[in-house]
C-alpha cells in the first residue's frame, strides 16, 4: 500500500521554521565574531554582510541587520567609533538575534558590539603592520634622515579648517620666537574610507616641493578615530618619503603606526608647531652663547696674550740694552785697535813709499840730465820747422776767408747795382699770400726807397 504524501504550503512550511527558531534561538542572544564584507546604511538602519573564513577560504557568509533604534543605542554607549568599527574589513564581536521571517527568511538581528574586541583587533592589526615594515627594512628609514633644525619651508598635510589645523597654523605664525615659516597646504580628509588614500597622495605630491619637513596633523580623536594612521600603505609611504615627516596626529597615549615610523611625533599639533619653532629658537640661543663664549674666550686670551706682551717687551728692551752696552764696549775695543794698526800700518807704507820716491827722483834726476845733453837741441829744432808749417798753412786759409767775406759783403753789393727789397722786415721772394696793397722799403746804395704794390706781373 502506497504511502500518503504529506503535503504542506510553503506558509505552512515557513511558520514551522519560525516557531522553531523562535522556540529554539529566539530568546537567546549569542556573542559572534564574523568580518564585514559590506556594509550599508539606509534611513538609519545598517545592513551588514559578515563572512568568515578558514585557510584563506569563505567558511560562512549571512547578513546581519543593525536597525536605527538599536543602532542609536550603541553609539550612545560606545560613542562615535561605532561608525568606524563596522568598516568593511574588520572583524567585530557581535551581540545578535537570530531570527527567521517568513518573507525574507533567516536574519541575524544585531543588538550590540562589543568594541574591546575591536580595539584588539585595531592593536593586532597595528602590530601586524609594525611587523611587516620591520621585516621589509622600512621601519627605521626616516629616523636616518637628516631633519634640518631651521627648517623654514613645510608642507602641511592635514584638513582645513579643524582646531587642530587652526591651531598649528597661529602657533607657527604668533609666537615671539620664530615666524618666518613658508606653509604650503595639502588638503585631506583625516578619517572616513578615503582618508588613507588621499593622506597618501598628498603625502607623494608634497615631496614634488622643496621643503624642509612634511607635518601631518589631525585633531585628536578615538581609538577608531586615529586608526586610518595605522594603515600599512600610508605607514609605508611616510616610510619611504625622502622629506622627514613630523606627525601631530592629536593624542597622548595611543601611539599609531604613522607615529613609529616617522621622523618626529608630536602629540598634539600645538606640539608640532612648537617643536619647530622652539627648535629654531633654542639654535639660534645657542648660537648666540656661542659666540658670547667665543668672543669671551677671545678677549680673555687678548688679555692674557696683552700681559704676556708686556712683559716680553720689557724684557726684550731690558735685555737688548745690555747686549748694546756688551756690542758697544766690544765695537770700541776693536776701533782702537784698528786704529792703531792703522796708524801702524800707514807710519809704515810712508816709510817705504818716502824710499820708494827718493829712488825715482834720483832715477829722474838721472834721465833728464841724460836727455838734455844729448837728444834735447834736435827736438827742439824739429819742434820750430814743424810750427812754422803749422803757422803758414793757416795764414794762407785766414787769407781766402778774409777775400770771401769782402766779396759777400751787402754793401759792396748795392754799390754794384743790387738792391734788397722787403716788406714788414720779410724779404719779398719769400712772401706769401695777397701782396696788393702793401708797402715795400727797396734798399739801394742811394738810400732806402718806399714804395706801394699796384700790381704784380709773373714771368
Amino acid at each position: 500500500m502506497a504511502t500518503e504524501k504529506k503535503i504542506f504550503t510553503l506558509t505552512q512550511l515557513t511558520t514551522s521554521l519560525e516557531n522553531f527558531v523562535l522556540k529554539h534561538f529566539g530568546s537567546v542572544n549569542y556573542w559572534v565574531v564574523a568580518e564585514i564584507a559590506k556594509a550599508n546604511e539606509k534611513n538609519g538602519h545598517h545592513y551588514l554582510e559578515l563572512v568568515d573564513t578558514v585557510d584563506n577560504r569563505t567558511s560562512a557568509l549571512m547578513t546581519a541587520t543593525i536597525w536605527a533604534g538599536t543602532y542609536k543605542n550603541i553609539r550612545a554607549n560606545i560613542g562615535n567609533d561605532v561608525a568606524e568599527i563596522l568598516k568593511p574589513g574588520n572583524k567585530v564581536l557581535f551581540s545578535m538575534r537570530i531570527e527567521f521571517h517568513k518573507v525574507y527568511g533567516l536574519k541575524l538581528n544585531v543588538v550590540d558590539v562589543d568594541p574591546a574586541y575591536s580595539y584588539g583587533e585595531v592593536e593586532r592589526r597595528k602590530q601586524a603592520t609594525i611587523e611587516r615594515l620591520k621585516t621589509e627594512g622600512l621601519f627605521d628609514l626616516q629616523k636616518a634622515l637628516y631633519l634640518p633644525v631651521i627648517a623654514k619651508r613645510i608642507a602641511l598635510i592635514g584638513s582645513p579648517g579643524t582646531a587642530g589645523h587652526r591651531d598649528f597654523r597661529s602657533k607657527l605664525e604668533s609666537n615671539a620666537i620664530y615666524t618666518n615659516f613658508t606653509i604650503k597646504e595639502f588638503a585631506t580628509s583625516v578619517q572616513g574610507d578615503k582618508a588613507a588614500k588621499e593622506l597618501i597622495e598628498a603625502l607623494k605630491e608634497a615631496q614634488t616641493y622643496d621643503v624642509d619637513a612634511i607635518v601631518i596633523l589631525r585633531g585628536g580623536g578615538s581609538k577608531m578615530d586615529l586608526n586610518v594612521f595605522n594603515d600599512y600603505e600610508l605607514s609605508k609611504h611616510i616610510c619611504l618619503s625622502k622629506i622627514p615627516v613630523i606627525t601631530g596626529i592629536g593624542h597622548e597615549h595611543d601611539e599609531v603606526v604613522s607615529d613609529l615610523v616617522c621622523r618626529k611625533m608630536c602629540i598634539t599639533p600645538t606640539a608640532a608647531a612648537e617643536f619647530l619653532y622652539i627648535q629654531i629658537g633654542t639654535f639660534s640661543a645657542q648660537l648666540r652663547q656661542g659666540f658670547d663664549a667665543v668672543l669671551n674666550h677671545s678677549r680673555e686670551m687678548v688679555a692674557g696674550l696683552k700681559d704676556e706682551f708686556n712683559y716680553l717687551q720689557k724684557y726684550l728692551i731690558h735685555h737688548s740694552n745690555q747686549l748694546l752696552l756688551e756690542y758697544q764696549w766690544e765695537l770700541n775695543a776693536e776701533a782702537h785697535k784698528i786704529q792703531k794698526n792703522f796708524i801702524q800700518l800707514v807710519q809704515s807704507e810712508k816709510s817705504d813709499l818716502d824710499l820708494k820716491l827718493d829712488k825715482v827722483k834720483s832715477q829722474s834726476i838721472h834721465k833728464i840730465q841724460i836727455s838734455l845733453s844729448s837728444d834735447l837741441p834736435n827736438q827742439l829744432e824739429r819742434l820750430k820747422l814743424g810750427s812754422e808749417n803749422v803757422l803758414s798753412q793757416r795764414s794762407t786759409q785766414l787769407n781766402g776767408l778774409n777775400d770771401l767775406l769782402k766779396m759777400l759783403d751787402p754793401e759792396r753789393l748795392l754799390d754794384v747795382g743790387y738792391s734788397i727789397s722787403t716788406i714788414d722786415g720779410v724779404d719779398v721772394s719769400e712772401m706769401t699770400g695777397d701782396l696788393l696793397g702793401k708797402t715795400m722799403q727797396t734798399t739801394t746804395s742811394l738810400g732806402v726807397l718806399t714804395s706801394e704794390i699796384k700790381t704784380i706781373k709773373k714771368d
